[in-house]
């Protein structure tokens, strides 16, 4: 499948009160040891920016995340192996967070990569009340803009970035079309319930970026 994982981000005319909600649900090889070992770290490193790393005990990179300056991340798995001649998915992310004050600085660690493999993201920036899908290989990388279509994401929805593939794409484009305007903490994590989740699901986390909370 093309996609594990689905992401979202919703802001603006999409939520109530026009708060920012980012979703990021991992389905990821469930059964293998992860998610006995689960950790929610608290990361203040002494150089950069503080951050929260959703993550498992062990793993010094991080697919799931917010920082200090109010920019939340997650990551998708797509297609690639072997194009590994590149900078770690995980360490993209981890670099992301320490760095990045804004979301064009966000955007502009990941095109600079290098990159490996082939992979999605969401970033959110709850200061600027913006959002960005990113899909990206080594030598392709494409950014999707809240309210635009794309050929693997037909639909265009106002101050919404939907990430997903199939019918869990779908099924999530219904809700929040179902739900346009009236967002909040709760019906944005009910967003990542069965099927927009898989069997494989490890992880679900909803972050609001514009305040810094989050639910794990």
């Amino acid at each position: 499948e093309l996609f594990h994982c689905s992401g979202f981000a919703i802001y603006g005319k999409a939520t109530a009160g026009g708060r920012m909600y980012h979703g990021r649900i991992l389905d990821y090889m469930k059964g293998v040891g992860l998610e006995p070992n689960a950790v929610v770290m608290i990361m203040q490193p002494d150089k950069g920016h503080a951050w929260v790393n959703v993550s498992y005990a062990g793993f010094v990179g991080s697919v799931t995340a917010m920082n200090e300056k109010h920019i939340s991340i997650g990551e998708m798995g797509g297609r690639g192996e072997g194009q590994w001649d590149g900078k770690p998915m995980a360490q993209l992310v981890r670099e992301v967070m320490e760095k990045s004050s804004t979301l064009e600085d966000a955007v502009e660690i990941m095109r600079r990569g290098p990159r490996t493999c082939e992979y999605y993201y969401v970033i959110a920036d709850g200061a600027s009340k913006r959002a960005v899908g990113i899909a990206a290989t080594p030598d392709r990388f494409e950014v999707i803009h809240a309210g635009q279509a794309h050929p693997q994401l037909p639909h265009a929805i106002t101050d919404a970035v939907l990430m997903s593939a199939g019918d869990r794409y779908e099924e999530l484009a219904r809700r929040v079309k179902d739900g346009m305007g009236n967002f909040d903490e709760a019906t944005a994590r009910s967003l990542m319930t069965r099927p927009v989740c898989m069997n494989s699901n490890i992880h679900s986390v909803l972050f609001a970026p514009d305040t810094l909370d989050f639910w794990v």
